[in-house]
This record gives C-alpha cells, sequence and structure tokens, in this order.
C-alpha cells in the first residue's frame, strides 16, 4: 500500500515505553525510556547525546523525571522541530 499523503513512516513505539527524538539542527538525539515505578510515581529516564552521524553518539545529560513531565516534554519537543527517530547506532 502507497503512502499518498506524504507523510513519513515513524519507528513503531517500543513496548515499555522507550522512544528516541533527533534534532538535526542541534545535532542531537535524545532518549526515553520507562524507569522502574516507585511509591512516588512512575519515571522516565530521559538520555541526551551529541550526534553527528556517521560518527557515534556522545552521551551529555541523563536524568529522571516523572512520567507525566516526560509526555510533555516530548510533546513539546515535537512542536518544536524535533522528529521521532529510530536509536542511533552505536
Amino acid at each position: 500500500m502507497s503512502n499518498k499523503d506524504g507523510a513519513t513512516n515513524h519507528p513503531p513505539e517500543k513496548p515499555g515505553g522507550e522512544g528516541w527524538l533527533v534534532s538535526v539542527d542541534q545535532q542531537k538525539v535524545v532518549q526515553f525510556k520507562s524507569d522502574t515505578p516507585t511509591a512516588h510515581g512512575q519515571w522516565v529516564i530521559l538520555r541526551t547525546f551529541h550526534w553527528r552521524p556517521p560518527d557515534y553518539p556522545i552521551p551529555e545529560t541523563r536524568r529522571r523525571m516523572l512520567r507525566h513531565n516526560a509526555i510533555e516534554a516530548w510533546e513539546t519537543m515535537l512542536k518544536t522541530g524535533w522528529r521521532k527517530c529510530s536509536p542511533p547506532v552505536r
């Protein structure tokens, strides 16, 4: 079946809540990955990498945030030009 509307095919979301976003302009890629829930809530690990293909991604930051904040960050990033992507090859 052809894609007549010209939309790009996004990688499927992985079970367990992992997703990747890329910003070519900023030369960054970000991983969102579910972390172990605690009594205080559901957590997501957010890892940021500097990335200039074909080089390997270079880790920059790692932080943990509550799931609802991670969802908000994901949506904001998509609205500001970040795109869904597959994990970079390391």
